[in-house]
Order: C-alpha cells, then structure tokens, then sequence
C-alpha cells in the first residue's frame, strides 16, 4: 500500500508540474493502480463536477464533489485525508480495498490539470463591507442582511433601500442536514432584496477577539461557504453582546409564549446587530466627507 501511494503521489506531482494535458503513461500507472475508480473520477471532472471553495482570507480550501447518482449528492473532499461519502468509510478506512474513493481522486484529478470551479465568499472588514456596496455601479444599492446565529434558530433582519433602517425579517430553524435547504432560502433572499452581503453577529469578549459562544456562528458560516452557493458574496462579523438579552427585557412584561418569544428574540436580535452595523457605516461614511470637504 505504501508503494502504491508513492507511485500515486509521483505521478500526481508529474501531472502537476507539467501543466499540460495527461499523457497516456501517466493514465496508465494511474488506472493500474485505482482502476475503474480513475473512470468515474475522470466522467466527474469532465462535467465540472468539482468545486473548489476557497475561505477569504484566510485562503484554506476544501473540495466539493458531485457524484453519480441520479440525486446528484455534493461531498465534502479533502484529496489525501477525507471525504463524506458512504464508500469512503466503508471501502477505504474500514476495508482498506482501496487507496481513495472516485471524489478525492475526481479532487486530485481537477486540481492537478486545474479543472476545478472555483468559489469564493469573502471575508471582509465592517467599513470595506459598506464601502464596497457603494463602489458597485448598480441601478439599485444593494441592501444587507442581518444574521443572529444561535444553536437551534438563525433570526434575519433587513436593511432599508437606502441601507439607515434595519426591519426584522423571519427565522430560520438551524439543522446541519438542511443546510442545503437553508442555502437555497438565502438564494431567493440574496436576489429578492439584490442583497450586497451579510452583517452575522459574532459574540466578541473585552478584548475584541472570538469568545465561547462564537463557535456555533464559525460553524454556520463555514457550513454555507460548503455549499458553494454563494461565489463573491462578502460577508463580515458585527458585535453582538447583550442583543438578545436587550430584547428579552423589553419583550419580559408582555408575557409571551415561550415560542413566539423565542421567535421575537431572534428576529430583533437580529435587528440590533443589523443596526448598529449601519449606525457605524453611516456615521463613519459622514465624518470622512466632512473631513474631505473642508
């Protein structure tokens, strides 16, 4: 096995350097040693099968795979370690059958003669965010998206056409094996409202770096970036400490069930940190022209 996956990596490294089409050799080696696995990887990548999603700025990937099946399934991929499909753990760790399953070899395949869809959603600071919506020569100003992430339920607020007001908006129930179907509720958001990017709150501690909480919110937004459905679409973190129990005091006297409550908290949670971030745009946006104007 050892020898087989130096022989794999060699290749690999071959195919990568030379950054020109496969030669019939190097098919060769690779088809003797993953055999009809090399066929399936190969029809993949030839249907463009293989995203790429890049985190900015960071700059670390992960591979995205369709398979072959008629519900045409997405696994997460990383080529040398992982991949979320069933043969992978049941072919390759549990029975050792094979060196890889078709998706990381469909991965290493795309990213070595540089066949992958690349997708991108940005990172950006708070002020570049807004700047950056400025800057897009569109007929309409694209609004933003307030997000309160928490644990079970993901509130949304909106901004106004003129990017001052924050609304609330609705509730998302949060479960990792719908994500896909979150993804696409976004989707219809981002082009109902032509939304220029997210404002997610993020529970900052004293020092201004990520606390305990924070987790979860990390975690959702790496899930959606998974899902490639969001290629250019910036996004940036905005405190949101105390929001939501800022909200349960005011909502305290009027005595409501627990899940409209519940429902109410996250939506106007969602609306403070929505607000504050335009407050701090807006005030920043003035203080600049009046320097300039002088």
């Amino acid at each position: 096995m050892a020898a087989s996956i130096s022989v794999a990596e060699a290749v690999w490294s071959e195919i990568r350097l030379s950054q020109s089409a496969v030669t019939d050799d190097q098919l060769s080696i690779l088809h003797f040693l993953f055999g009809k696995n090399l066929e399936r990887a190969t029809r993949i990548v030839d249907q463009r099968g293989v995203k790429r999603v890049i985190g900015e700025p960071s700059g670390r990937s992960l591979f995205q795979v369709v398979g072959e099946s008629r519900r045409r399934e997405e696994y997460i991929c990383f080529p040398f370690h992982y991949c979320s499909c069933y043969s992978f753990f049941y072919e390759t760790i549990n029975r050792g059958e094979q060196l890889t399953c078709k998706h990381q070899l469909a991965a290493r395949l795309a990213s070595s003669v540089g066949a992958c869809v690349e997708v991108k959603m940005k990172l950006m600071r708070p002020i570049d965010l807004f700047q950056q919506a400025l800057k897009n020569n569109k007929p309409v100003q694209g609004r933003f998206l307030g997000l309160d992430v928490g644990v079970k339920y993901v509130g949304l607020a909106i901004s106004d056409p003129h990017n001052k007001i924050a609304s609330p908006l609705s509730v998302l129930v949060r479960k990792k094996s719908k994500i896909d179907l979150m993804a696409k509720d976004f989707s219809l958001l981002i082009s109902e409202f032509s939304l220029a990017g997210f404002i997610v709150g993020y529970p900052f501690d004293s020092q201004g770096a990520g606390s305990v909480e924070a987790v979860p919110v990390k975690l959702f937004m790496e899930e959606l970036r998974n899902t490639g459905k969001f290629e250019g679409l910036p996004y940036t973190y905005w405190d949101e400490r105390f929001t939501s129990k800022c909200v349960e005091v005011f909502l305290r006297p009027l005595n409501l069930q627990h899940a409209l409550s519940k429902s109410f908290v996250d939506k106007f949670a969602a609306v403070g940190i929505l607000q504050g971030y335009l407050d701090f745009v807006n005030r920043n946006l003035k203080e600049t022209d009046s320097v300039l104007s002088r």
